[in-house]
């Protein structure tokens, strides 16, 4: 009896030092791959890294291995693994939502019925995953666009600060008004004076013109509109015309989001670039997108990014789990009290005071009206066909100094509708 006792006693103390516990059992790994783009804070790194933590403990048995990388190249690096059998189980990204033709995204469409994770998503996120009446993708979160204007500039000026209501024209003006290239203060920021302006800022929807039919397919007969060679006109303007956009030289140093210098006066921004801005110690505040004219309303412009589950993954619940969660109150309320994305849905923002905070609420009534999906979002292969097209409109205008902005609208249509109707003849027959 005491031998039996002993040899007992030694396995308690050897099994433990062997690294075998009664609770041993398999452990699934997910992968999850994300980015981190420049404008991003410190905080968004360690978010990524609470997250996992926090779902791990919520599911014993279940690792999160996390792999972040830079964002220029991301989507390249995802579909090289993939074609290799070895991508990720979650990962997230901006994919248009006819991508999901190509196969290589999950239905998450049954998961989702079994879930009520999706309740209460705002619809301008919900939508970027959706393909023929099915999801593959579920926002990480949701932004809106709108201006900043640096109160420091307006107070020297003597001006007063814009206010909702502003129209187009009046944004043009007050821009005019405040460049002082002498002294190195300019009106407008690196976006507005391109094809940038027609794409990812509240005046792609506010110059009275779309570059795309609402499936991003087709661009005759929306680009080469007079609205829309206008529009580019308003844009390019602002460079050459009116001279109140930064210069190259800044955009070499702050990318962008020149209104980071401190020296601009007025820029679009989103979401995703708050955080940087409230950590740049600039004194800013932010107004609603002026509107077309002063009897129109304002279309808001919105973007999300999203999560994604390889069809390939060998762990589908696993990393159906992870998606549930990253897109659920919990991950949604870390993130937002981290500063670092804002939530997918209203309830936080409610939650949180958001919709009446002086910059956030701006987002928020652009967010909970937002009805149409930006351009470049509608089509898989935008990137592709339209956006080089209206890069040679531009580059032709500023650097070629040419003027038929007519012409050239017209040929960079014919351009794009044709790489467009090549590459999706490409595709599998009802893609």
């Amino acid at each position: 009896m005491k031998k039996t006792f002993v040899l007992v006693l030694l396995l308690v103390l050897l099994i433990p030092a062997l690294g075998i516990t009664a609770q041993d059992q398999p452990v699934t790994i997910i992968n999850w791959w994300a980015t981190e783009r420049g404008r991003d804070t410190a905080a968004t790194r360690e978010l990524h890294f609470q997250m996992a933590r926090a779902f791990e403990a919520a599911n014993p048995g279940t690792q999160v291995a996390i792999s972040l990388y830079p964002s220029r190249g991301f989507a390249t690096r995802v579909l090289t693994a993939i074609a290799a059998g070895e991508g990720p189980d979650v990962w997230y990204h901006y994919y248009a939502p006819d991508i999901a033709a190509q196969g290589f995204l999950e239905d998450l469409t049954p998961y989702l019925e079994a879930s009520d994770v999706d309740a209460g998503w705002f619809e301008s996120a919900a939508r970027r995953g959706v393909y023929q009446g099915r999801t593959y993708g579920a926002p990480r979160d949701a932004v809106a666009g709108f201006i900043a204007y640096n109160k420091d500039i307006f107070d020297a000026a003597g001006m007063a600060y814009p206010e909702a209501g502003w129209t187009v024209e009046d944004f043009r003006q007050t821009a005019i008004a405040l460049t002082d290239v002498d002294n190195g203060i300019y009106g407008v920021g690196g976006i507005e004076g391109g094809e940038g302006c027609l794409m990812w800022s509240p005046f792609s929807f506010n110059l009275g013109a779309e570059l795309t039919s609402e499936d991003g397919r087709t661009v005759t007969g929306y680009m080469d509109t007079p609205e829309a060679i206008a529009a580019m006109g308003w844009c390019l303007g602002l460079v050459t015309e009116d001279q109140v956009a930064t210069p190259a030289s800044m955009g070499e140093q702050f990318g962008e989001q020149t209104f980071m210098s401190g020296d601009v006066a007025l820029q679009t921004v989103s979401d995703w670039e708050i955080p940087a801005l409230l950590e740049s110690g600039i004194n800013f505040g932010v107004v609603a997108p002026p509107s077309f004219t002063a009897d129109s309303a304002v279309v808001p412009w919105a973007d999300s990014y999203m999560y994604y589950m390889w069809s390939g993954s060998d762990n589908k619940d696993a990393a159906w789990k992870l998606i549930e969660y990253l897109t659920g109150p919990e991950a949604q309320r870390m993130a937002a009290e981290a500063g670092v994305w804002t939530p997918n849905g209203p309830a936080i923002w409610e939650e949180l005071g958001w919709n009446t905070d002086p910059i956030k609420s701006v987002s928020y009534d652009q967010l909970v009206n937002s009805t149409l999906t930006p351009n470049y979002l509608r089509s898989q292969f935008f990137f592709d066909c339209v956006y080089p097209a209206l890069g040679d409109v531009r580059t032709r205008w500023i650097e070629g100094g040419e003027r038929d902005l007519e012409a050239m609208m017209t040929e960079a249509t014919a351009t794009a509708q044709a790489c467009l109707d090549d590459s999706y003849s490409a595709l599998p027959e009802g893609s």
